[in-house]
């Protein structure tokens, strides 16, 4: 399914027709006719218009047409708060300080007159920090 498909089963589900579903969005109903009939495609404007007009969409399903077309969306507590029906994300594993990737590092060291010379650390967002043994 490709996204002028996924868009048509948007505008089918919401049960609208094209010039409805151009005002939900806020854009020419002659943007709607031309990108359902292919002559035109979807700019980013039109696709972040979308999926604020429609939030129930999941983008990854839209944009790639991966998992299910619809988010979960957050179920609303008695107490005021909300609590996302989403799956868990994965949990990231503590990035050690400097000391005990200092101390991780020296008990990895062979057991030779070697001594540790740096550590270096990269995060997982692309940063790095290297710390330098100052014999």
């Amino acid at each position: 399914m490709d996204l002028i498909e996924r868009i048509k089963k948007i505008i089918n589900d919401s049960e609208l027709s094209s010039a409805a579903f151009a005002d939900q969005l806020g854009v020419q109903r002659s943007s709607i006719s031309h990108i359902l009939s292919g002559r035109n495609k979807p700019s980013l404007d039109f696709i972040l218009k979308l999926l604020k007009a429609f939030p129930t969409v999941a983008s990854d399903w839209l944009l790639f047409g991966e998992g299910t077309h619809l988010s979960p969306t957050p179920t609303k507590l008695a107490d005021g708060t909300t609590k996302n029906t989403a799956a868990p994300k994965p949990q990231v594993p503590d990035v050690p300080t400097p000391t005990t990737a200092a101390k991780i590092a020296t008990q990895a060291a062979p057991s030779t007159e070697s001594s540790v010379e740096r550590v270096v650390i990269f995060y997982l967002d692309g940063s790095c920090c290297t710390y330098t043994n100052k014999k």
